[in-house]
């Protein structure tokens, strides 16, 4: 009986400096179905500086490398000078709403002098089904912790009784290689009553980095038959980027596999160095794709893996 297993279709898009505020990159991929022939996928673009903003492109539901639209404009500002999200965003993920709005959890960076940068979690809504998004609050929903002084990142939540569970990334010192910074951080799990409030003090560690690694995050939960999944991507002192799939029955304690299930390209492919930040969607027509990122944190880009065979 042949098992399941993710098969990669292909890169579908790269920004090529057509846009001012989206030179290149293509970050941390989040899908939403928004119709029955249509996935959008929101991510974050570059300008020329380098800063992030986040934009979203649109792909056929049944053929996800048929790429139908790209958004014109971010779908949401830069935060206003001084603030948590003044020097660029990234997706965390998205939430729709039983009436039809959407929250969108992202991660604003700010620059400081003494490290490379401060990242942590605003969130924003929508009432136009996902053309663009208006703050709640100028300041994060999940700000500076004990466990998180320099990275507070969500990056996805799901309902749960008595309100929602959130995966996030905690980033508590930097790790010098070859000469250069890196922010070192971990995976945690936090409850919230109402999506909105979080109390880290309640937060409990999940996964954490083994061998050679200094840094795990991204955690991407779904939810399983039995429990949850998790994809999550590690970077080693060798800058080796990995992506691995994890398990748990209660979306608290994990245990980690040994399973890369999107193995690096050929020599000279988008994605031979690396394949990060994958995020999984199940389609209401029941097709289950992996978005992912290519070379150097999503440079060149975003691809996606379908899932084949029988259980």
């Amino acid at each position: 009986m042949t098992s399941k297993a993710w098969r990669k279709l292909g890169r579908i898009y790269c920004p090529s400096g057509e846009l001012d505020w989206a030179q290149h990159s293509f970050m941390t991929p989040v899908p939403l179905q928004v119709s029955a022939d249509t996935i959008r996928i929101y991510g974050g673009m570059r300008d020329s500086k380098g800063i992030s903003r986040i934009g979203w492109i649109e792909v056929d539901r049944a053929r996800p490398t048929v790429l139908r639209d790209v958004g014109s404009m971010p779908v949401i500002a830069l935060g206003d000078p001084g603030m948590f999200d003044d020097n660029g965003m990234i997706l965390g993920d998205l939430l729709r709403l039983e009436d039809g709005r959407i929250w969108m959890y992202y991660i604003g960076f700010q620059l400081v002098q003494q490290v490379k940068f401060l990242a942590f979690t605003g969130l924003a809504e929508s009432s136009d089904g996902g053309l663009s998004f208006q703050r709640l609050q100028k300041h994060p929903i999940l700000d500076r912790a004990e466990q998180a002084p320099f990275i507070n990142a969500l990056h996805s939540i799901l309902p749960v009784e008595n309100g929602y569970r959130a995966w996030i990334s905690c980033g508590q010192r930097w790790q010098d290689i070859g000469g250069r910074v890196f922010p070192q951080y971990n995976c945690w799990t936090v409850t919230s009553p109402d999506g909105i409030h979080f109390d880290m003090e309640t937060a409990t560690p999940t996964l954490d980095v083994t061998g050679d690694e200094y840094r795990i995050g991204r955690p991407r939960a779904n939810r399983t038959t039995d429990g949850y999944e998790m994809r999550v991507t590690s970077d080693t002192l060798a800058k080796q980027y990995a992506t691995f799939l994890a398990k748990s029955s209660d979306g608290v304690n994990w245990t980690r596999t040994t399973v890369e299930e999107l193995p690096r390209g050929e020599a000279g492919d988008w994605d031979d160095e690396m394949t990060c930040y994958p995020a999984r969607i199940d389609t209401d027509q029941g097709e289950s794709y992996l978005f992912y990122n290519g070379n150097n944190m999503g440079e060149t880009g975003v691809g996606v893996a379908v899932l084949d065979g029988a259980p």
